[in-house]
């Protein structure tokens, strides 16, 4: 089998540098740069893969999900685009390069889960019913498309969003994508985490590197292996960005590895660009009208999990990270609270081993249905020895299950 390098080169899923006119265009092909292994945090990254009837696998990109049946991806990965160099204004105009050439049949499109790219779950994985992009024929600053499934994700996690703020210079990213690099092989999925952005566009340098209005900049770290692969905020790990495209400008040279045009050589310094998310919200939430779910919105609670109050098994199973037991065999969906963040009418504000949870304000059953317990805000607390009821016991289990989420 061909290296998952050369495949990208074949298919044409690559990315120009983003340079000014006068100086040198060349791509650049490999993937993480100075990377570690991606670790299940990341598992809401996706390979997206090119299935041709009858052809076999042809190349894939990197993506992300942004709930059970939508992949967020680069535009040039559902498409046959135009080869060589790319180059744009940071107004978002082509200088060279960039055309699309023709989609490919979202059918085409089929999305591989986990660490490692396991060729053999191709047949059974969940394939594109309708890809979602903006229409324009070229990819400077238009560099996004939205790939619907046709059957929910069910061995992975999605992502939150980032749709109603910008990136900011200075904060940083974790990058995250698939190929050969230049301290790995194989078929590994790689991370490399607290990438500072150094450009937000509309911008440009005397260095070179215009930024377009939809787009973002960071230096070394990804290449065009990472086509498509997701920007995650190092706080809140929302996808902020997908990949675009990139190089350091350096022609290529006869026995250069495969990573050359990816790294920092002398006065060829890399520039690599991220599409934004929050610019494309339009076009995103049309994703989510097609398939009537809810995106995750960056700081909000996982839209699929249960609100406040709904029946609950365990933490897990809870927006707010906490599982409360209210009686006897009945444990209900809880949430912290504050001063300044307080619980919503028919809850009060309750102690949970020095942790704040919103229990109901009144009981739901008297004392003696849970044994010999001290009703305190709805909630048994007592000394039964019962472990599916004591709020402060299922308050602590939910706590390190909320620091664990928070840590995704």
């Amino acid at each position: 089998m061909r290296p998952l390098l050369a495949v990208f080169l074949a298919t044409g899923v690559l990315a120009g540098c983003a340079v000014e006119p006068s100086e040198s265009l060349s791509r650049s092909s490999s993937a993480i740069i100075n990377g570690q292994p991606s670790t299940p945090d990341e598992d809401s990254a996706v390979a997206l893969a090119n299935l041709p009837p009858g052809g076999g696998f042809s190349g894939a990109c990197s993506g992300v999900l942004i709930s059970k049946q939508i992949v967020l991806t680069a535009r040039h990965c559902v498409a046959r685009t135009e080869e060589g160099g790319i180059a744009c204004t940071k107004e978002g105009k082509s200088i060279v390069g960039g055309d699309v050439v023709s989609d490919y049949p979202a059918s085409y499109l089929a999305v591989l889960t986990g660490a490692q790219l396991v060729f053999d779950k191709l047949s059974t994985a969940p394939r594109g019913k309708k890809v979602i992009h903006t229409g324009a024929t070229n990819l400077c600053n238009n560099d996004i498309a939205l790939v619907i499934l046709d059957k929910p994700v069910t061995d992975a996690p999605f992502a939150p969003i980032r749709l109603d703020a910008p990136p900011v210079k200075g904060e940083s990213i974790l990058a995250v994508g698939w190929g050969q690099s230049n301290n790995s092989s194989g078929y590994g999925r790689r991370r490399r985490a607290d990438i500072p952005i150094i450009n937000v566009g509309p911008a440009s340098s005397a260095s070179g590197g215009a930024v377009g209005p939809n787009e973002f900049q960071i230096g070394e770290g990804i290449c065009s292996g990472d086509s498509g692969g997701p920007a995650y905020d190092m706080k809140t790990r929302a996808v902020i960005g997908v990949v675009s495209r990139g190089g350091n400008g350096k022609p290529p040279a006869m026995g250069d590895p495969a990573w050359a045009g990816c790294v920092d050589q002398g006065s060829y310094v890399t520039k690599n660009l991220y599409t934004r998310s929050d610019t494309y919200k339009e076009l995103i939430m049309k994703a989510f009208a097609e398939t009537g779910e809810t995106p995750w919105l960056e700081g909000e609670p996982d839209p699929t999990k249960k609100p406040l109050g709904e029946l609950c098994v365990g933490p897990g199973d809870c927006r707010g990270g906490y599982c409360i037991g209210v009686a006897k065999d009945k444990n209900i969906c809880s949430q912290t609270c504050a001063e300044d963040n307080p619980c919503p009418e028919g809850y009060t504000c309750a102690d949970a081993g020095g942790t704040k949870i919103c229990a109901p304000a009144a009981p739901q059953n008297p004392a003696s249905d849970t044994g010999d317990t001290t009703s305190k805000g709805g909630c048994s607390v007592g000394t039964s020895g019962d472990a599916s009821s004591p709020l402060m016991a299922l308050g602590v289990v939910g706590l390190l299950a909320l620091l664990s989420r928070r840590k995704r």
